[in-house]
């Protein structure tokens, strides 16, 4: 065989490894639908995202946790404007939810949860964030927390083929997860 013929050949090997892969994280992240049944000591949701806010409070009203965290709020955003995007009474906030305002990525919302979590004596968190953002929210708190048992309440997105953004967007997802992924697979070893 030619060198170039096995160039192709593995190109085209790489190639379908790599699709096959995002058809199976997207098939994960899809799985991660809401279960407004489930409970925990507490919630955090990862800011960043439409919906993920209010579905969170919804699950405090409920009664699935006792506190909540909102990682990653921006320094800038008042609590008003928190409120506001929650759709919850201040009541809530005033009583039971704390905003963390250091994160501003995956990593740093992992490390605040940590933080939070063993300031309150937490080791079982329900986690809200959008469904395609779940897989690597959940690698990183893993990776913080290795003891710790996490319930992923995904928030719908819009599917990767619905537009090209959507596309773009799941498709940085899955490079990044697969990246988290590598990662956690080499401090295994």
């Amino acid at each position: 065989m030619s060198a170039g013929r096995i160039i192709r050949l593995a190109i085209f090997i790489l190639l379908t490894a790599f699709v096959a892969g995002f058809i199976l994280f997207v098939r994960e992240a899809r799985t991660f639908s809401p279960d407004g049944s489930v409970r925990a000591q507490a919630i955090v949701v990862f800011t960043g995202g439409p919906n993920r806010i209010n579905s969170a409070t919804r699950l405090l009203q409920a009664g699935a946790g006792a506190r909540l965290l909102i990682s990653g709020v921006n320094p800038d955003s008042s609590l008003s404007d928190i409120v506001a995007v929650s759709d919850a009474p201040i009541s809530l906030f005033e009583c039971c939810v704390d905003i963390g305002l250091d994160a501003t990525d995956t990593v740093g919302n992992a490390a605040e949860t940590t933080a939070w979590a063993a300031l309150h004596g937490y080791d079982h968190l329900i986690v809200v964030t959008s469904d395609y953002h779940m897989p690597r929210a959940l690698l990183e708190l893993q990776a913080d927390m290795p003891h710790a048992t996490f319930i992923a309440y995904g928030v719908s997105a819009p599917a990767p083929w619905s537009t090209l953004s959507e596309a773009r967007r799941w498709l940085t997802e899955y490079v990044k997860y697969g990246a988290v992924y590598g990662r956690e697979r080499l401090r295994a070893l």
